[in-house]
Formats: C-alpha cells, sequence, structure tokens
C-alpha cells in the first residue's frame, strides 16, 4: 500500500464506478508518509489484512518455517480465501500474490478471473536464480498476466506464459495533477533530486560518484527516502568531499516531495541491476519528475528505456559507468536551453503513453470484460 501506482489504479476503478475491496499482508504500510495523500483518504472502507491476526506475524513464520514456508502459506492462504470469494475479479499486485491466489484457484476455494501485474522483484529475482518458471501455475489458473514492460513480458513468455495471455500495461501518472515548470539552471545553483528508496537497485551511489566528478562546482543534491543503505551513502558523500552539497532528506511526505520537485532543475536515478536479481519495472517517480518539467538522468536498464529515450525525452547511461554519467550530468550542466525542448518532449511523452487516466480507462474496460467471466464456485 506504499506504492503510489496501487493507489492510482485503486483510484481509477472508483472513478468507472466499480467497487474495490483491498486486501493485502500490512494495513497501513506507508500511510505515516501518504496521509495527506488523498489517495489514502479515498480507499474504500477498510483495508483488509488476508491472514487477520496472524498478519503480523508473517515475516516471523516465513523465517521460522524455512522450507516448509511454501505449505505454511498456502495452507494459511487457504483458510482466509472467504476474503476473496465475493470479487468479480482479482487484481493481484506483484507476481508473488498472484502465484498465492492461483494456488487458491487451483483447490477450488475460489473462481474469479484472476490478474497478476508483475512490477520488477518478482520477476527480476526469480531471473537472477533462473526459478521464473515458478510461476507456471499462475499461467494455468489466471486469465491475464500485465507486466509493466516488454522486457518482462518476453521474459514471462520465455519460461511458458502463454502470449495471448500477456499484455504490457504500464503504470502512469496523471499530468493533469502535476504542474508542468521548467526553471533554467543559467544563472541559478544546479538542483539535482532522487526520490526513491535507498536501495541498491536506485543505483544512488552512482549519482554520488558521478557528481563528485561533476567539473562545474556550484549544485546541490536532495535525496528524499530512507532504506537499509541511507547511513552508507552519507558516508559515502563524506568519504567523496560533497557531504556539503548533499542533503538526506529521509522520508517526506507527498506534498512536501511534489514541492522539491517543482524547486528542483533534475532529476538523477541511475538504476542497476541488484546482486539479488531486484530490477526496476519502470520508476513511477521518473514519470512524475518528466511532467513536472526537470530534466530525467537514468540507465538502459530494465523497461526505462520504453520511457525515456536518450537525448529526446532525458539521458540514459549505461549501468554502474561512473564516468558515462559524470559525462551526462556534465552536459546538462552546460546547456540548460538545450535542455528545455527535451523536457517538454518528456512531458509529452508522459501525456501520451504513461497517462494514468486513459491506463485506468483501459484497465477498467479489461475488468468489465473479464468479470463476465466469473462462475460460481
Amino acid at each position: 500500500m506504499s506504492e503510489t501506482f496501487v493507489l492510482d489504479q485503486i483510484a481509477g476503478c472508483l472513478e468507472h464506478g466499480m467497487e474495490v475491496g483491498v486486501v493485502c499482508n500490512e494495513t497501513t504500510f506507508g500511510k505515516e508518509h501518504n496521509i495527506d495523500d488523498r489517495r489514502w483518504q479515498a480507499l474504500p472502507g477498510k483495508v483488509v489484512c488476508w491472514w487477520g491476526s496472524l498478519g503480523r506475524y508473517r515475516p516471523l513464520l516465513r523465517k521460522w518455517s524455512g522450507r516448509l514456508w511454501d505449505k505454511l502459506s498456502t495452507a494459511l492462504d487457504l483458510v482466509n480465501a472467504h476474503k476473496l470469494r465475493k470479487a468479480d475479479v482479482i487484481v493481484a499486485h506483484f507476481g508473488t500474490n498472484g502465484l498465492r491466489v492461483a494456488r487458491v484457484i487451483k483447490r477450488g476455494r475460489i473462481s474469479a478471473p484472476l490478474v497478476t501485474i508483475f512490477h520488477g522483484n518478482d520477476v527480476g529475482g526469480p531471473m537472477h536464480d533462473n526459478t521464473l518458471g515458478r510461476y507456471k501455475t499462475v499461467f494455468e489458473e489466471g486469465v491475464l498476466q500485465l507486466p509493466v514492460n516488454a522486457f518482462f513480458s518476453s521474459a514471462l513468455i520465455d519460461v511458458g506464459a502463454p502470449p495471448a495471455k500477456v499484455v504490457v500495461h504500464h503504470m502512469g501518472v496523471r499530468p493533469g495533477e502535476i504542474e508542468y515548470r521548467w526553471r533554467s539552471w543559467e544563472r541559478d545553483t544546479l538542483s539535482f533530486i532522487s526520490v526513491c528508496r535507498l536501495t541498491e537497485k536506485k543505483g544512488i551511489e552512482y549519482a554520488l560518484r558521478a557528481l563528485a566528478a561533476l567539473p562545474r562546482r556550484d549544485w546541490i543534491y536532495s535525496v528524499i527516502g530512507g532504506g537499509e543503505l541511507l547511513e552508507e551513502l552519507k558516508r559515502l558523500a563524506a568519504d567523496l568531499g560533497i557531504a556539503d552539497r548533499v542533503t538526506f532528506l529521509g522520508p517526506r511526505p507527498h506534498a512536501e516531495v511534489k514541492q522539491r520537485l517543482r524547486d528542483a532543475h533534475v532529476f538523477v536515478l541511475p538504476s542497476v541491476g541488484a546482486r539479488d536479481g531486484d530490477l526496476e519495472g519502470i520508476p513511477v517517480a521518473l514519470m512524475e519528475a518528466m511532467a513536472a518539467g526537470l530534466t530525467v538522468v537514468s540507465t538502459y536498464h530494465s523497461g526505462i528505456p520504453e520511457l525515456i529515450e536518450d537525448q529526446k525525452t532525458g539521458f540514459l547511461a549505461p549501468e554502474r559507468d561512473v564516468a558515462a554519467l559524470t559525462g551526462k550530468l556534465s552536459w546538462i550542466a552546460e546547456n540548460p536551453k538545450l535542455c528545455e525542448p527535451i523536457a517538454l518532449a518528456a512531458r509529452k511523452k508522459i501525456e501520451a503513453d504513461f497517462n494514468a487516466d486513459m491506463l485506468n480507462e483501459r484497465f477498467a474496460q479489461m475488468a468489465t470484460q473479464l468479470c463476465k467471466m466469473r462462475s460460481p464456485v
């Protein structure tokens, strides 16, 4: 529930006259940082924990049960299957949740058509371990797989997902709610910003190293978000001698994030494949920055090139290539006038291809068709 793309999709379904129930592992995760977000305020009714009072012990049970985890998890999912029975369509965000629902369907406890949306680590991790075929039950019992990029689509088809059941469905943002505002840095201190969880795949280490090598010295860098690498990244900034120009703000309320984006010039997210296989889908944070008029810099990683075309709608460097990333940032620093048409093209790209209003309409049409497939248990 901390993911804005989940909240946006729920909002879109509600706007199209659907009744939405929300079942998840954690019922409040992320809310403390999004309490001012109207999407939280508009959530329909009570958010239900799938395992009820046992939900809080799920991490402990997973650790304790070891190799028996799949059996224990499935048994508890079956006990709580009644929470899904009234649905006309079940939408599982992340392949792992799709697999849980598919196993319940296979055992005849529920009969609603299952749509599984694949986002990132649910594909990247199994690709890394050569276990992507674990989703065989999802492919068999689910009616539709919706990977968020073409890279994931090809990976799922390669391990047995029927091509007719696989449709790329991007996540998106609402351009109408994001003011486009170009700000030149020609006579101003150049302001870089990143908004993300501080995990390996976000590549903030490489942003710091590239900025430390930047010839232009009148810049500042704000990093919004928390995560396990926060203290390590603070130490790296100090070791690189740039701690006085880098501010780690931690998680911030949604309204403050929007304001800080409006005040910045360049959005940096040099994503990488993590050592455990974790991958991006297509980061929504990049979409928000592009819609807002920032110049965006990222990497040739996963589905990101489907969003950003180098030197046309933003800038891309190879993963973990500090010299190449420094080169992109240096060019941007010296060419604000040439970056303005790139930022405008980025906004148009979002309006045309990553517009949540249009994507939600398409999703609602899919759901309406699929609900006709529901059969009684």
